[in-house]
């Protein structure tokens, strides 16, 4: 159901509001990024951030997936639900949909699609398709949508692929059936006596991502392959790496997306590894509808794609790959340091890229980078990092640490401190809760008074062990004046 608009605008910030970048979406001259703290754009290349966190239309913080299309925005949100009587577990939880007409002045809501106990039946051809009934929100998260002008596609776990009018006043959700895992295609015209859409049974109903090549055609990626339809929705063709000599590398396919070369659209998807230990991670892409695949990046787990002409960006546990002959040949980022600041991206894993004109942005759990790709400037010749923090200026007797909690086996910890806009030596150590040092992580290191400064604590001791979980305290003690303290805690 959509809510009234919220005239409402977003706040200002200098920065991002968080450093987990999962969307990035250029449109026109502006770039959206989704993240754990919500949604946000710039105008101007990151030196300044319009914030949509806390604006009621967006009902959790976190961004699952995102979609711009003109003046329209649409993004998923939703949480990880702590799991009753196992702490320590969560499960990913939906909360439905923030949509704008225009470019995000104002807002609406619609909620997360869940059905009644008793609806289950579907009209499809002469058929009587029988679905489970999704009741609850949890593992019920849109991971992936797409929109054409007045069609909105989503792609959730549970709920698979459906889609709704959204410029209706009301958003009314309908189901798509797909062919189950022993299907190759599915059409009304098929006798299909007995058919039933369960995500518990078949991998194929597990939906993750969604592309619309045109208003005709649909591509669905699933848990068990790679789905084509050229009648709306209606009639599926899939493709997997069994039923294919052409095929993609593995079926579950959590990105789908088109690269514009000349008339023709080269359609691009992740691969990762199902249930059949045969398949790879990897990429594939094909120029003819999906009757043959070519496949690159062999045991690379890839998340996303960006392209500027003939160039193809993709985002990868092992950074962001380009390559500007179809595949061929591929340079990959390397190590990302921003020169002008010192500040650098601790991990190789990329969520998320996006290209607007020349600039190339990519989305880390680690802050979000930019650089230049064209003829003068090579692609990672030089980086912009821009990441969230809160300034401190002068004042030398503060600090503080984040992400805090910090789980070591996922990402580093940030110690931030300023030396008070001078030259000096810097010692900065880590101590249990008995005030037992275990690690120094720099000693009388000498730090430039030009920027404020980032050391990173990567959760080991001195003897190289990661810690256990718990409370522990940092000092920062700048040319041996008083020091300054800290609180973090660690989950594993």
């Amino acid at each position: 159901m959509g809510s009234p608009q919220l005239s409402t605008q977003g706040t200002i910030l200098s920065l991002p509001p968080n450093n987990s970048i999962s969307h990035i979406a250029p449109q026109g001259n502006v770039v959206f990024i989704g993240t754990s703290k919500g949604l946000a754009r710039t105008n101007d290349g990151g030196r300044t951030w319009e914030s949509f966190r806390g604006i009621p239309q967006f009902a959790n913080d976190g961004i699952f997936s995102l979609g711009v299309r003109g003046n329209t925005i649409w993004a998923a949100t939703g949480f990880n639900k702590p799991v009753k009587d196992d702490p320590g577990k969560t499960v990913q939880t939906g909360s439905g949909y923030a949509y704008s007409f225009d470019s995000g002045a104002t807002w609406r809501h619609a909620d997360q699609p869940l059905d009644a106990a008793n609806d289950s039946i579907v009209q499809y051809g002469a058929n009587q398709i029988s679905f489970l009934p999704i009741i609850v929100p949890e593992q019920n998260v849109t991971f992936d949508l797409a929109l054409t002008d007045s069609i909105v596609w989503i792609a959730s776990w549970s709920s698979g692929l459906r889609k709704a009018n959204y410029r209706n006043a009301t958003i009314a959700w309908q189901r798509t059936v797909l062919p189950s895992d022993s299907l190759n295609s599915i059409s009304p015209a098929d006798q299909l006596g007995g058919y039933r859409i369960d995500p518990r049974r078949n991998n194929n109903f597990l939906a993750f991502s969604v592309f619309v090549e045109n208003d005709s055609t649909v591509w669905c990626g699933t848990a068990g392959g790679i789905n084509k339809s050229t009648d709306k929705g209606v009639s599926w063709t899939k493709f997997s790496a069994q039923n294919q000599v052409s095929h993609v590398l593995g079926n579950w396919v959590i990105a789908i997306n088109g690269q514009q070369l000349g008339t023709r659209k080269r359609i691009w998807c992740t691969n990762w590894r199902a249930g059949d230990q045969n398949e790879q991670f990897g990429i594939s892409y094909t120029d003819d509808g999906g009757r043959i695949w070519r496949n690159f990046l062999h045991g690379v787990k890839s998340y996303d794609f960006a392209f500027k002409d003939s160039i193809v960006y993709v985002a990868t546990d092992d950074g962001v790959f380009r390559s500007a002959d179809g595949g061929n040949s591929w340079t990959q980022s390397g190590t990302i340091i921003d020169k002008t600041n010192g500040q650098r991206i601790t991990t190789k894993r990329f969520f998320s890229v996006g290209v607007l004109n020349d600039t190339v942005y990519c989305g880390s759990g680690d802050g979000l980078v930019k650089t230049i790709d064209n003829a003068t400037n090579p692609f990672g010749q030089t980086w912009q990092v821009l990441r969230a923090y809160r300034p401190l200026g002068n004042n030398t007797s503060t600090t503080y640490i984040y992400p805090n909690p910090f789980s070591p086996k996922q990402e580093q910890a940030r110690v931030h401190y300023t030396t008070g806009g001078r030259n000096a030596s810097v010692t900065v150590e880590v101590f249990d809760f008995a005030m037992n040092r275990v690690r120094t992580i720099v000693k009388d290191a000498q730090r430039s008074g030009t920027n404020e400064h980032d050391e990173l604590w990567d959760g080991l001791d001195d003897a190289r062990r990661t810690v256990a979980n718990g409370v522990y305290f940092y000092r920062v003690t700048i040319d041996g004046g008083e020091p300054a303290w800290g609180k973090v805690m660690v989950l594993q």
